[in-house]
């Protein structure tokens, strides 16, 4: 899973600075509860507010200014954005983040010691992949980054040709029955087969060639084509990489940004779904895993966490000591994600919800 340098620079920078942490949904289908989301922001700033009625004079001063912060750097003052959600931080210290998300969110408001990060995990998906579309004739690569498809590549078979004039004509003199020979029609299929073998050999280099470490690979275009392309590409791609009929070849990138968009998400949700069984027999079998909030904490007391996995109902349950766990996590270098809501794949009352792939094994406690 992607998370951005400065978002994890920030968090780094304020871990223990009062902060407000704004995320803000997109603007839902409905006109009429296209407001709603301000009810919603101005009603849990209104919240914390209340709650700091005894709190001490300058933190109440501190709120202020950064609730008065957040409200200015609106992207579009009473109007959310339109296919993404959107969140900032600002701290007491005066420092401030805003960035959009990849996905909606729900619209949320928290104050307290360092940023709330988890509502980001939970649309995070990752930000980069390698696109590829493919027919018979034609063979597009692009990269999708941020948000827009940047194109790379496009290759095309080439056309049949050096059909000679006799083939599929009547028989010229010198030409008699005995003499065999392909038909115009046979050779121009066969120059075609030929043609699209190497445009699928050509696909298939350029996105071993091309493809970055961990980067997803998108496989839109024709049916049989995207298939016989999958089917040729690396065995080890197998987990990384996804067939999206919708991806047509004629769609344009515009219509094609949320095709790309829940490709990427449900690709990630399988990935995870994977990664929570391998974490399980990690744990049961090397020791190289931690099932549990305890022993997660244990580990990340000494900067074991390698990744760490929650499922959204332990975040719910105990969001204070999620959000420092998993702060921790990130801080450390960890691979951070929020558990997929898969029937194979549950989290939810087993472990406390969490699991951590480990650096290195922890001794058991007697």
């Amino acid at each position: 899973m992607y998370f951005p340098d400065d978002l994890l620079d920030f968090i780094r920078a304020h871990r223990d600075e009062l902060t407000l942490s704004v995320y803000v949904e997109a603007a839902p289908a409905d006109p009429a509860a296209r407001r709603n989301w301000r009810v919603r922001l101005r009603q849990g700033l209104a919240d914390i507010r209340d709650s700091l009625a005894n709190a001490p004079a300058d933190e109440q001063d501190a709120f202020e200014r950064c609730a008065a912060d957040v409200l200015a750097r609106l992207p579009n003052g009473d109007t959310p954005p339109s296919t993404h959600g959107w969140a900032c931080f600002a701290t007491a210290g005066g420092d401030a983040l805003a960035l959009h998300l990849p996905e909606s969110a729900e619209t949320t408001v928290t104050w307290g010691l360092g940023v709330r990060v988890v509502p980001y995990l939970k649309v995070a998906t990752a930000d980069h992949a390698l696109v590829v579309r493919i027919d018979k004739q034609h063979a597009r690569l692009a990269r999708w980054h941020d948000g827009t498809l940047e194109p790379i590549a496009e290759l095309e078979a080439e056309a049949p040709r050096d059909i000679g004039p006799h083939m599929g004509d009547a028989p010229r003199q010198g030409f008699h029955e005995g003499t065999r020979g392909p038909t115009g029609t046979d050779e121009e299929q066969r120059q075609r087969l030929s043609a699209s073998e190497r445009l699928l050999a050509a696909a298939r280099n350029r996105v071993v060639h091309l493809r970055a470490h961990n980067e997803p690979v998108l496989i839109g275009g024709a049916d049989e084509a995207m298939r016989q392309l999958a089917a040729v590409l690396p065995h080890h791609l197998a987990g990384q990489m996804r067939l999206v009929p919708e991806l047509d070849m004629r769609l344009a990138d515009g219509p094609a940004a949320p095709v790309i968009r829940q490709a990427l998400t449900e690709l990630d949700a399988v990935r995870r779904a994977q990664r929570v069984t391998e974490l399980r027999e990690l744990a049961h079998v090397r020791g190289r895993a931690a099932m549990g909030y305890e022993p997660a904490r244990a580990a990340a007391d000494v900067g074991a966490i390698a990744e760490l996995i929650f499922s959204e109902q332990a975040w719910r349950q105990h969001p204070e000591q999620i959000e420092d766990l998993v702060q921790r996590a990130l801080i450390e270098g960890a691979s951070v994600a929020v558990a997929p809501p898969l029937p194979d794949a549950p989290l939810d009352g087993e472990a406390d919800g969490i699991l951590a792939g480990l650096r290195f094994p922890l001794p058991v406690p007697r």
